[in-house]
């Protein structure tokens, strides 16, 4: 049997080395891929805070890259397939402001509808509008969904003070989303301001 004496081939745990190399690797071209994916989202939301007429005011750096942030982990939680899962379709606006486009997901049967409202809730980035949270409550007998929305105490923005495309990229999505589902047979929604009917 051979031995190799060369100092620079040599390594006593040559296999250690190669195992930690190729976890480090996978772990690190995750990393680039994940900061890629945020880079192009922030871009892009940087791009359509001046091209479309969902913003009114561009976001700076931070904002675009926290809201890239958010988005990215929001349609991850797509991939993560529920333990007894029924279909429903996402209505989403379009970039033009125009169509809403219809997405299939996999939601968990018994909270379907619960889901799929907080998923087009934390999908929805809307320049210095922050909500504290939203309620939603579902009365059988009108077939009717109530979310009563409630902007945060430190939001610049308030409710009112949506354009016409955000109004239907938040409001419009959800109402679209909700109506379209045949299992759940719901006739209207409606939204309110802390408990306060919202006029637009």
């Amino acid at each position: 049997m051979t031995r190799c004496l060369n100092p620079v081939q040599y390594r006593p745990h040559h296999t250690w080395w190669r195992a930690t190399g190729l976890r480090f690797g996978l772990v690190g071209a995750m990393g680039l891929a994940l900061l890629g994916l945020l880079g192009s989202r922030a871009g892009a939301a940087a791009d359509n805070a001046i091209a479309t007429p969902f913003q009114s005011v561009a976001p700076g750096p931070a904002e675009a890259l926290l809201s890239a942030s958010r988005l990215v982990q929001a349609r991850a939680r797509r991939l993560v397939v529920p333990a007894d899962p029924v279909a429903v379709d996402l209505y989403t606006l379009d970039n033009r402001c125009e169509y809403y486009q219809p997405e299939p997901v996999l939601v968990p049967r018994p909270q379907s509808m619960e889901t799929t409202v907080a998923w087009i809730m934390a999908e929805q980035t809307i320049p210095e509008l922050a909500l504290a949270g939203y309620r939603t409550h579902f009365d059988p007998s009108t077939k009717t969904v109530t979310i009563d929305l409630r902007v945060a105490r430190n939001s610049r923005r308030v409710l009112n003070s949506l354009s016409i495309c955000e109004q239907k990229a938040l409001l419009g999505s959800l109402r679209e989303t909700l109506l379209n589902q045949p299992d759940w047979q719901l006739e209207s929604v409606t939204f309110t301001n802390r408990g306060n009917p919202l006029v637009l």
